[in-house]
């Protein structure tokens, strides 16, 4: 029963040592520049052990942007939850996101478009289940409907998808709005979703 999780636990820590590499490559050289090949001389794996886990450049940078994640909300959930208050611990999760995000700006265009594209194909999220952000998002709402916050007709998870959705148009918007602030928003989408947009003579 020890061996397969053994087995995992390799194939994982040989999937986190090639997205640590590659990425240290795109911060040394700029992510247009650095070519499949580069990666796998650096990391000291086969080409086709690279290309087997990860079939383009895009690939490690998004499965470097997923072991980030789960490392941040492993420890940044547990905060937001523990403030047993929606819409602050919902604000600090979102905040740190965008702090996040805009320490990694130049990636997140190739990250999203490699992200976009892949939707519904197979064993693109092989490398990725950590990365499941909406899975936070759930558990805020659901705290929050538990603690009477937020309305009980829709489902938590339901909740969590179109705010994520939310999230991710919010986050495309300030990539193509030279102005924008990320942290505005987010702050905006979290408005949204408390308020509507319905006016009070609706």
């Amino acid at each position: 029963m020890t061996e397969p999780g053994r087995r995992e636990r390799k194939r994982q820590e040989k999937l986190d040592h090639i997205a640590q590499t590659g990425f240290r490559l795109f911060e040394a050289h700029g992510f247009a520049a650095v070519t499949m090949e580069q990666i796998a001389a650096e990391a000291d794996v086969a080409k086709g052990t690279l290309y087997s886990h990860f079939p383009v450049k895009e690939a490690v940078l998004a499965h470097w942007f997923h072991v980030q994640l789960e490392e941040d909300l492993e420890r940044l959930l547990p905060i937001c939850l523990a403030d047993a208050n929606f819409k602050r611990g919902m604000r600090r999760l979102l905040d740190a996101s965008a702090s996040w995000h805009e320490q990694h700006r130049d990636y997140l265009l190739p990250y999203l478009r490699y992200r976009f594209m892949n939707v519904g194909e197979p064993n693109v999220d092989e490398n990725d289940a950590r990365a499941d952000l909406v899975r936070a998002f759930f558990a805020l709402i659901a705290s929050g409907q538990e603690s009477g916050e937020l309305r009980h007709n829709q489902p938590a998870a339901r909740l969590a998808l179109f705010f994520h959705f939310m999230y991710l148009a919010a986050l495309m918007r300030w990539l193509t709005t030279p102005k924008a602030d990320l942290h505005d928003e987010f702050t905006a989408v979290l408005d949204l979703f408390l308020k509507g947009s319905r006016t009070s003579k609706s």
